[in-house]
């Protein structure tokens, strides 16, 4: 992990307590079954309330970037990481609520406050057992635009992505890779600060007890630079890792800000997105949403969930290889 000053993990204890928080916050109202709908693929389309006025951004018959998040396994109750992120164009400002039909004996059901008009992200928490396996349909419909998302189920045991709320999934040089943080892998979720008032705040995947292994890899991404810091709130904080699109740093945080991606690869060699020529042409880097939790000990983070795109330079050798994937990591106040 590249955090020079100050690095951290949240300990068990800890987790658990967040864990906690999530189950809270994910289940703020009980779904009755008339909010649930009567079920069928797509159903139709779920029921929206509150004042607020928004509408899909659809591409063709396809949410534009909706991006389904977390495990979903038949017969396996859905987690606080079954979620659906999808953006909106908002009209007028105000509360919202929203909930799909039931599908496959689950649904996805949010609520929220939009204090402003324009483009918003919205996340809908996922909540039920799904019955069966394959691709279950469900329709979006806010503001008379409409589309279709599709949730691919695994069989039991069969898995369906990570199963912990922090994790990397990432294609690097054309070849898969996937690690969870539980504890109890042998891995944690790290975070890190560097700097006093001008912040570079680093998030990730870590190898519990260093050294790395042969086999295994680490993930970790830094944003910077966060600007008076020692005087910004809880809510600036979180305000920093607004969902929306960034870009890549530049070789160094003095010629300006952005993010940026380091991963060790399974020989312990060291790839990074602000190395080489630092060329991230076409690269793309995008936060989906992102959700606040203090734990037992009174500390402030963030749990921020990210897709991404971009070359990764060997810090040896210099060789480039191209990376896709998503995360899930923390960032924390110090």
């Amino acid at each position: 992990m590249n955090f020079p000053l100050i690095s951290k993990s949240l300990n068990l204890t800890r987790f658990l307590v967040f864990l906690v928080l999530l189950t809270n916050v994910g289940c703020q109202k009980e779904l009755s079954k008339d909010t649930l709908g009567s079920g069928g693929s797509g159903g139709g389309g779920g029921n929206a309330g509150g004042s607020a006025q928004f509408a899909l951004v659809p591409s063709g018959s396809n949410c534009s970037d909706a991006v389904v998040s977390g495990t979903y396994e038949a017969g396996t109750a859905l987690g606080s990481d079954a979620v659906l992120t999808v953006t909106v164009n908002v009209t007028k400002a105000g509360d919202w609520t929203y909930s799909t039909t039931l599908v496959n004996g689950f649904v996805f059901a949010g609520a929220g406050n939009f204090t402003a008009t324009g483009t918003q992200v919205i996340t809908l928490q996922a909540a039920g057992i799904p019955t069966t396996a394959g691709n279950s349909l469900f329709k979006l419909n806010f503001g008379g635009a409409s589309c279709m998302v599709s949730v691919t189920v695994a069989s039991s045991g069969g898995g369906g992505g990570t199963s912990s709320d922090f994790y990397y999934k990432a294609t690097v040089g054309g070849v898969s890779y996937n690690q969870d943080a539980t504890f109890t892998n042998g891995y944690e979720p790290g975070v890190g600060m560097s700097g006093v008032d001008d912040v570079v705040f680093g998030g990730g995947i870590s190898y519990s007890n260093p050294p790395l292994p042969a086999g295994k890899t680490e993930f970790s991404i830094a944003k910077g630079m966060m600007h008076n810091y020692t005087t910004a709130t809880q809510a600036q904080f979180k305000a920093y890792f607004n969902p929306g699109t960034y870009s890549y740093a530049p070789l160094s945080y003095s010629n300006g800000d952005g993010i940026q991606i380091s991963w060790t690869d399974t020989k312990g060699e060291i790839w990074d997105s602000r190395d080489g020529k630092v060329d991230q042409t076409g690269s793309t880097f995008k936060i989906i949403s992102t959700q606040d939790f203090t734990d037992a000990a009174g500390d402030y983070y963030v749990k921020v969930k990210v897709e991404f795109s971009c070359k990764l330079y060997n810090t040896s050798t210099g060789a480039m290889k191209q990376a896709t994937g998503e995360a899930s990591v923390p960032f924390g106040m110090f």
